[in-house]
């Protein structure tokens, strides 16, 4: 029997980026719903699909992934931000959420997903 594969969101504004995560979380076996670039297109879209884990960059643009976050929180569906930001840049509600810092480390990337769901 196959194992069922994670399938990980990404929001992420610079498409360079997104389809970078892309590119690896793929070839890790992963599959992969986007990358979205704003707060809007991931709300929309997580209210019809479910995801097992997502990765938010902090700063889309003009706005933040703080909603997104919360979203998912409440879904119980693990998450990591993704940013320049510290843990102290985070509201109080979601400083105990996984963070690394840009530029993303895709070993770190790969620990940090592995022990999600663990």
């Amino acid at each position: 029997m196959t194992p069922i594969r994670k399938r990980i969101l990404i929001i992420e504004d610079e498409w360079l980026i997104g389809e970078y995560l892309a590119d690896h979380l793929i070839d890790a076996g992963y599959e992969v719903a986007g990358p979205l670039p704003s707060v809007a297109q991931a709300l929309s879209f997580l209210a019809e699909n479910a995801v097992d884990a997502a990765l938010l960059d902090i700063r889309l643009g003009d706005e933040k992934s703080f909603p997104i976050a919360k979203v998912l929180f409440a879904a119980d569906v693990p998450f990591v931000f993704l940013s320049g930001y510290v843990e102290t840049d985070l509201p109080n509600d979601l400083r105990d959420a996984p963070l690394l810092s840009k530029p993303i480390q895709l070993a770190k990337l790969d620990e940090m997903l592995g022990t999600l769901w663990n």
